[in-house]
């Protein structure tokens, strides 16, 4: 029984991760609602390696062009007298990408004691899927013929900006993928640009994520509190493998999707879920 539980998280996982809906929400209230209890900080840490390596997987060929774009550039001679040095784009977005990373960490340390508590609570998880939900419905509607910038126009200073949009995504609920979204139409970033570079920020966020949280799940088992789940490290790793299919699937289809369609339903999908939520609660359901 523990081992589907643990393929189902691990479809939610891959299916939420990347769609801005925070998997961290469905991962938190899903099994409360069926009765399964917590799952745990660790092992939604943990199975989220499993998607990080799906966008490394989808987004090999623009890594390797990122990267052999950087090697290029260092090996160029250097300007002469007079001459402009000029950064490029692989280099930004490299830069982009470590600048965006800095938020969250921080936030995350910072909080760290709250997330895996107070913050994972019902009610707050509730909230911050309405409130970021509509967010992201109005920043996307306010910069829509604002956005016309590619991915290789991006500099650092986009990923400051979309980084301290990523540090709400340390509390449940938010969304890393919304959180991203929101910073980078305020970039001005065009539909595709903004997908890929959300993208391409979980990379070191998730990862630091996942292996921060991992050594919890290799120290000795005590035995697991009531109202909480219990997986094995194979009922782990089961998990994290099709968190890593699915993912991989659900990247395919955002692009496709959300290239040519709005956030209006994920956005609807947040509010309805965070006010039923917040009802179950009240009821004392959840």
């Amino acid at each position: 029984m523990e081992l589907l539980k643990a393929i189902v998280l691990g479809i939610i996982q891959g299916l939420t991760e990347f769609l801005p809906v925070s998997s961290s929400a469905h991962l938190d209230l899903i099994p409360r609602m069926l009765g399964w209890g917590d799952a745990g900080v660790a092992f939604t840490a943990v199975i989220q390696l499993g998607t990080l390596l799906a966008v490394f997987v989808y987004f090999r060929k623009r890594i390797w062009q990122t990267l052999t774009g950087i090697w290029k550039a260092l090996q160029k001679a250097p300007p002469a007298p007079g001459e402009e040095r000029t950064t490029s784009w692989e280099v930004q977005l490299l830069l982009a990408v470590i600048v965006g990373t800095i938020p969250l960490a921080v936030v995350a340390l910072a909080l760290k004691k709250y997330i895996e508590t107070t913050l994972r609570e019902p009610t707050p998880v509730a909230i911050m899927l309405i409130l970021m939900g509509l967010a992201l419905y109005l920043v996307e509607r306010g910069t829509e013929k604002l956005r016309n910038r590619p991915l290789t126009d991006i500099t650092w200073k986009d990923g400051v900006l979309v980084g301290l949009m990523q540090a709400f995504a340390a509390v449940p609920g938010s969304s890393r993928s919304g959180s991203t979204l929101i910073g980078a139409f305020l970039s001005k970033l065009d539909r595709e640009a903004a997908l890929e570079f959300s993208f391409l920020l979980s990379l070191p966020a998730v990862l630091l994520s996942g292996l921060f949280e991992i050594k919890d799940l290799l120290k000795p088992q005590e035995a697991p509190l009531p109202g909480t789940l219990h997986f094995t490290t194979t009922e782990t790793l089961v998990a994290t493998v099709v968190a890593f299919f699915v993912g991989y699937a659900s990247i395919a289809w955002m692009l496709k999707y959300l290239t040519k369609n709005s956030t209006l339903v994920f956005v609807i999908w947040r509010v309805v879920l965070g006010v039923v939520v917040l009802a179950m609660h009240g009821m004392g359901k959840i």
